[in-house]
């Protein structure tokens, strides 16, 4: 079995679970893989801290995910807040090929220094560029699932776009649809940088 484990951290109100819901929708219904997603919330949702993972089997002739939860090392980890951001450390990341990948948020982390150990280390501003470019924090999302797409590589871009079309108003698809290229070139460049330092 080909295990694809994925964990999102940060607070309520950030699109955390949302995110997760989005990733395990691409993932089994337009990819027609067995995932699962868990979630957990502290006493008060926005704004607490909140969790989800989800847990993908990346062999189409596996049709149970036997331990819904992610395991540590991760192979994919998305961090949003300082809080979340202070449990980190570099043994919690798989190595290998689409593996490994730790995304971040530099407008919503003050002091992340671990990250600087990390291999596969993106800072993407999500709020700040979400805010500035599309006028509201929602549109974070987008830009994160964008990302993922391209690092991961466990779902196509076409999917993600069917994924993006169910989850988000139609009003918005287009903002939404910027901001999902805006994370896909955020990440291609990474992935390109990456090369070149190797």
């Amino acid at each position: 079995m080909a295990r694809y484990e994925i964990r999102i951290a940060g607070f309520g109100g950030q699109g955390v679970i949302s995110l997760s819901k989005m990733i395990i929708t691409a993932a089994s219904l337009y990819e027609n893989l067995a995932a699962t997603q868990t979630e957990a919330y502290s006493a008060s949702a926005r704004g607490g801290a909140c969790w989800a993972e989800v847990v993908v089997e990346l062999d189409k002739d596996v049709k149970i995910i036997d331990y819904p939860q992610a395991l540590q090392p991760y192979d994919f980890l998305i961090v949003l807040s300082g809080e979340s951001a202070a449990r980190i450390s570099p043994n919690q990341f798989k190595s290998g090929e689409n593996t490994g990948y730790l995304i971040w948020d530099p407008s919503t982390i003050k002091d992340f220094k671990i990250a600087d150990q990390i291999q596969k280390s993106l800072r993407i501003p999500v709020q700040k560029l979400a805010v500035e470019k599309f006028g509201n924090i929602v549109f974070g999302n987008s830009i994160l699932f964008g990302a993922f797409t391209i690092l991961s590589g466990i779902i196509s871009e076409e999917s993600a776009l069917e994924t993006l079309k169910k989850f988000v108003p139609s009003s918005t698809l287009e903002k939404n649809m910027e901001a999902f290229e805006l994370g896909k070139k955020e990440a291609q460049d990474f992935v390109k940088k990456l090369k070149e330092d190797n």
